[in-house]
């Protein structure tokens, strides 16, 4: 029988692959003086609103000509309202009843939004075709995405993941 956290770990590793093959969208944001204004565009240019899309997304900042994992979430609701909520955090506009310690501490590490920030996302549906196991469909699987992408800010994890080489 598998244990607990190999089945986990196997799930974590099906959704990160699918993952990586989705496309990319590129953040712009605009720091107004009650918060922040983002827009997703994907690779033709388009806007793409995933406001009614539940899923995991992956947060990355391109540095030196490298891309650099900064935050993996996931919700069960709204994609864009999550990034929203990263974004916020990162320009230090969030409302004092709001709180995201993963963008605090990217920003106090000198994330900016003006930098060049990228996001991968895999909608529910997605993850429902890779993960048959009903229960841990719901749980917070991107605890044990994190450390397999090397996210610089999650602060829950479960380390023991190994790394992207593990499955390569």
């Amino acid at each position: 029988m598998e244990s607990w956290s190999k089945k986990r770990l196997k799930y974590a590793k099906r959704i990160v692959k699918q993952g990586m093959k989705n496309p990319f969208y590129t953040m712009t944001s605009v720091i107004t003086e009650k918060g922040v204004n983002i827009l997703l565009r994907n690779s033709d240019g388009e806007l793409s609103n995933l406001s009614g899309c539940a899923g995991y997304y992956c947060i990355y900042r391109e540095k030196n000509k490298k891309l650099e994992c900064l935050y993996v979430g996931k919700t069960d609701s709204s994609l864009q309202n999550r990034i929203h909520r990263w974004a916020k955090g990162v320009a230090g506009k969030l409302r004092p009843d709001e709180n995201h310690a993963a963008a605090t501490k990217a920003r106090l590490d000198g994330v900016k939004l003006s930098d060049k920030i990228m996001i991968k996302t895999i909608e529910m549906d997605e993850v429902n075709r890779l993960v048959d196991d009903k229960f841990i469909r719901s749980e917070p699987l991107d605890e044990w995405i994190a450390p397999l992408l090397k996210s610089k800010y999650n602060v829950m994890t479960f380390e023991e993941c190994g790394s992207l080489e593990d499955f390569f």
